[in-house]
């Protein structure tokens, strides 16, 4: 995609901007380690993933990085967290995509630590050469950022976090609260003692593919309103990836503040013929929107 079209293809979603003012992704993934077994389809993950973000979803493609392999070291990741949730701003959205090893390490007091194994990480030596998990809820709670949602294709323990409890997509303006307030969600591959399934029938693990499918095909968005919410996604993951791997693995669909929001996709018909109810969809968004500036002007009336 080269970037031109980048550019004509983030004009589709100029309507974005009424709800994000920019989005932005770091995208990881490592199939050759240091010191772990290799993965197969990683980067493949990873590189799909970004090129959904910049096609269908409105991410332009500078505010995308992509950090593959031997690029990411536990200082060049953690510098990338930096920079992108740095960037961020108090109405911008933000993605962070995981695709490599975690590890889990039992702590002396009782607990878990889960960690993220960059590609010079060292599982003898988690504590000085990998990354906690607890970093990214330090990071998502001093970012701007109005919603971020980390994808963790790993599987691990001891995340600090709690259970998700959305708000049914049957309630009364539910969208209007998903998109005011803020969202550090977390969906990740699987729990501790389980393990990424990748076939090569899938060229993907089960997690990306889904991912993939969720949000490409449209096929996470359960009530067929034309927003795919984070937590709609999580549900989709968890029940397509443990049909997938025979319960296998079983995403983990996580909250890493009290916040109530949701990050939203806009799940647009991307065809040139418009299905026959895409009209129906943008007219509710126009509807969404205008009650959104109503309620802008009526706390600024003294």
């Amino acid at each position: 995609l080269g970037e031109g079209d980048a550019i004509n293809v983030n004009e589709k979603y100029d309507f974005l901007q009424e709800i994000y003012d920019e989005s932005w992704a770091l995208i990881i993934g490592i199939d050759h380690y240091h010191n772990v077994p290799t993965l197969n389809y990683a980067v493949a993950d990873a590189e799909e993933v970004r090129d959904l973000l910049i096609d269908q979803f409105g991410f332009k493609e500078n505010n995308v990085k992509l950090m593959l392999n031997e690029e990411a070291t536990k200082d060049n990741i953690l510098k990338g967290f930096r920079d992108v949730l740095t960037n961020a701003k108090e109405n911008d959205r933000v993605l962070v995509f995981y695709a490599g090893h975690g590890e889990t390490y039992p702590l002396p007091s009782g607990g878990d630590m889960g960690y993220l194994i960059p590609v010079d990480g060292n599982p003898d030596e988690l504590y000085l050469s990998s990354i906690p998990m607890n970093d990214l809820n330090d990071i998502a709670t001093m970012s701007y950022a109005k919603h971020i949602l980390y994808l963790v294709d790993a599987c691990y323990g001891g995340l600090a976090a709690m259970n998700t409890r959305s708000l049914k997509t049957n309630t009364p303006n539910y969208l209007d609260k998903d998109i005011k307030e803020n969202a550090r969600p977390i969906i990740t591959a699987g729990g501790k003692d389980e393990q990424v399934l990748e076939k090569d029938d899938w060229q993907h693990s089960a997690f990306t593919k889904n991912i993939l499918s969720g949000l490409e095909e449209k096929k996470a968005d359960s009530d067929e309103d034309g927003f795919i919410t984070g937590s709609e996604l999580g549900l989709y993951l968890q029940r397509r990836v443990s049909i997938d791997t025979d319960n296998f693995q079983t995403p983990q669909v996580k909250r890493l503040t009290t916040h109530g929001g949701e990050i939203i996709f806009h799940a647009k018909v991307e065809s040139k013929k418009q299905s026959k109810d895409e009209p129906d969809r943008l007219e509710r968004f126009e509807e969404l929107l205008d009650r959104l500036n109503q309620q802008s002007q009526n706390k600024q009336v003294p």
